[in-house]
């Protein structure tokens, strides 16, 4: 654990034993809260006027009365810095309207802006936008509590459990969501702690149990309502059916789908390469194409599209250069589901779990099912057959001895 680090050293009158004919001064030392270096400072003001001795000492007792008195009120001697920066915490709208740079003092935001602005790179969009919306909505709620302009050391641990207190209160927020909002803010503060240097320890630790526990994941589709649903759907919206096959029978997952090109899709060999800048395993992965979705491809003519970097799925239903919003598959089956009355545990991706728990029904093997799926391991693909149907036993389903 990390020494603490003192916050002020109180002034003391140096007189040199009395001696008149030097310079007498206070001295004290605090630290600057915003760059978390310890400055000393220097007072000699009125010394040299006085003649006497007990003239200085008064003088000096005055002095350090009031600087004592400006530190049990929180009053610093330092004014902060100002600094030009790109402010990520913009929502678009605003960005695109009136830019994103900024000239502020050194605060929260700044340095929040800071370490976004280096998430850039290491992230794909999607997940930038989990970091800039949690780090938005962290900053907000510092604003409402009059803390966004406080030294970024008085964020402590009380602080922070306060916030995650808050939006798990306020928002009814899942523990897994709580947990991510720590995680983010616990990046950003090691990030201040390592990089810039400004914190000495990180507050987010011991976090309390928050957040409600519940299971989010997608339910598989039962036969009847998903049948429903796929007719529905084939009719009114061919494109989405397409999205609805390839998750059914090649559990690729939507934001993956909404980025494949008309050349991921090797018609000869009868797979799908799930290109690694695309793939949520950051490989490039191979994909075996069922004879069901297969055929349906021949059919509509994909397979004679002329324009091989077209995007599968694009404006107007069909095939170009303009690739489709993250949400657009989703809410578009949603409206679908509600339409008929369907639960809304029925999700777009429930299909991919449907697919997976109708092979192991027809008699696929983990090993089988871990590489068309994609997992990492086999022990990642037996977990999800046991959430998902449970330990399946012939002899307890249907050999049961009798209770009488």
């Amino acid at each position: 654990m990390a020494r603490k680090k003192n916050a002020i050293i109180l002034p003391k009158l140096k007189d040199h034993g009395g001696d008149m004919s030097k310079q007498w001064y206070v001295e004290y030392s605090c630290r600057n809260p915003y760059t978390e270096r310890m400055v000393r400072q220097r007072i000699y003001d009125g010394f040299n006027q006085l003649l006497t001795p007990k003239e200085r000492y008064t003088h000096a007792e005055k002095i350090i009365d009031s600087i004592v008195k400006k530190f049990a009120d929180g009053i610093l001697p330092f004014e902060k810095e100002k600094v030009t920066y790109n402010d990520e915490l913009l929502y678009a709208q605003v960005a695109a309207r009136y830019g994103v740079e900024r000239k502020s003092t050194v605060s929260i935001r700044t340095y929040l802006s800071e370490f976004l602005s280096g998430k850039k790179s290491t992230l794909n969009p999607h997940s930038y936008q989990t970091y800039q919306s949690k780090c938005r909505i962290f900053c907000e709620w510092l604003e409402k509590k009059g803390l966004i302009e406080k030294p970024i050391t008085q964020i402590d641990h009380d602080v922070i459990c306060n916030y995650l207190t808050d939006i798990a209160s306020n928002q009814k927020l899942s523990k897994r969501s709580i947990d991510k909002y720590a995680q983010i803010i616990r990046s950003f503060f090691y990030y201040l702690q390592k990089v810039k240097k400004c914190v000495h320890e990180n507050p987010v630790y011991d976090i309390p149990k928050l957040g409600i526990v519940k299971d989010e994941a997608a339910k598989p589709i039962p036969t009847n309502p998903r049948r429903l649903l796929m007719n529905a759907i084939r009719v009114s919206d061919p494109q989405l059916f397409l999205v609805c096959q390839l998750e059914y029978y090649c559990a690729i997952r939507p934001n993956e789908c909404r980025q494949l090109k008309i050349k991921d899709i090797d018609f000869e060999n009868h797979i799908i390469r799930v290109r690694n800048e695309i793939s949520k395993n950051k490989l490039t992965e191979v994909v075996s194409i069922p004879q069901q979705l297969y055929y349906y491809l021949v059919e509509t003519g994909y397979n004679h599209w002329p324009h091989k970097e077209d995007f599968l799925f694009s404006i107007k239903g069909k095939p170009g250069n303009q690739m489709l919003g993250k949400n657009n598959f989703r809410f578009r089956f949603n409206r679908h589901r509600d339409r008929l009355g369907l639960p809304k545990d029925y999700k777009l991706y429930s299909l991919k779990h449907t697919g997976g728990v109708n092979l192991v029904q027809a008699g696929v093997d983990p090993w089988q099912l871990q590489q068309h799926f994609r997992h990492k391991s086999v022990t990642t693909t037996e977990n999800y057959i046991k959430n998902r149907l449970g330990i399946r036993s012939d002899k307890i389903e249907n050999h049961f001895p009798d209770l009488d």
